[in-house]
């Protein structure tokens, strides 16, 4: 009896130890270097039933050797019954900040996963290597909902504000250039604030822009069109054939819009552009309304279109 007694004494010990386990937040992936969880937002989209989970995550390296980070390989991974299996997602996005990470220097790494809000999964950063798991639970994850999302009008509002963030998008003094055959939209600014004490993940907006125009390269005298001012190819008329012109959608390059995390009470504002080469927009259209900015947020769900002068 007594031997009974002690063997279910020790039964009950071994499971509170492991209902007591802390959740790991941490994993040295070499020597002196920690991988470390750092902040969770998750955006809950009610309109398609879709939850995105945004992640910041430290790289600290306390050795005395240069780390690189493509020695960093993780996945965002499920525990399953045959241990831990990659998620297969709606959308995904993984980036460094830096390649090297020096010796008692530290870098991030950022990124999210959109997937169907159908069941409940515990997600997280799996390292193969290290057979080590960090759920995401394991820090505490801000929420926040789409149905705070702002859509407007104006060339200047707030799309989304709370307790922890503010995003403001400014378009009052975006504009067109031409040069070399070039087409530029400048001016576009989205201001992001940090309200809180920590450092926080950003699920930041991002912007595109068509020009619904021409190939300048496709037009007679394209060279000559090429070296124009803005004002003398505002005056031009694009024929084809004898015929005016086809336009067609063409889709710009957009550069400085990405904000991965701010620190305590920052506040930064993304100053961004459009350029595509070999474009124009049609000038001789009645409605001068080629030029459209769409602001995109898909754990949103959002979408703002923006029209351009020219």
């Amino acid at each position: 009896m007594k031997k009974i007694l002690s063997a279910l004494l020790c039964f009950l010990m071994a499971l509170s130890l492991v209902g007591c386990q802390q959740k790991m937040t941490s994993i040295e992936v070499s020597d002196g270097v920690e991988f470390k969880l750092v902040d969770v937002l998750e955006v809950d989209n009610h309109q398609v039933n879709t939850v995105y989970y945004y992640f910041l995550a430290s790289i600290e390296n306390n050795s005395d050797k240069v780390y690189h980070m493509s020695n960093l390989v993780y996945t965002l991974s499920a525990p399953s019954k045959d241990g831990y299996k990659q998620i297969n997602p709606i959308d995904q996005f993984k980036t460094i900040i830096t390649n090297d990470v020096t010796p008692g220097s530290s870098t991030y790494t950022y990124g999210y996963i959109g997937v169907p809000k159908t069941e409940d999964r515990t997600i997280g950063l799996y390292v193969k290597a290290k057979d080590s798991f960090i759920p995401f639970d394991s820090v505490k994850i801000r929420t926040i909902e789409d149905e705070n999302v702002t859509n407007s009008d104006q060339k200047k509002f707030v799309v989304y504000s709370d307790e922890y963030y503010e995003f403001e998008v400014d378009a009052e003094n975006v504009t067109y250039s031409y040069k070399d055959g070039k087409s530029t939209i400048d001016g576009l600014l989205i201001n992001y604030k940090n309200k809180t004490d920590s450092r926080l993940v950003i699920p930041y907006l991002s912007p595109t822009c068509v020009i619904d125009g021409f190939r300048v390269s496709a037009l007679p005298d394209a060279d000559k069109l090429k070296a124009m001012s803005l004002e003398e190819i505002s005056q031009a008329k694009f024929e084809s054939n004898g015929m005016g012109a086809k336009t067609q959608p063409i889709k710009t390059e957009t550069y400085g819009y990405q904000v991965f995390y701010l620190d305590p009470n920052q506040e930064l504002t993304a100053h961004i552009m459009f350029e595509a080469e070999d474009a124009i927009p049609d000038f001789s259209a009645k409605q001068k309304n080629g030029i459209t900015i769409t602001i995109n947020s898909p754990a949103f769900g959002y979408k703002q279109v923006i029209k351009v002068n020219y």
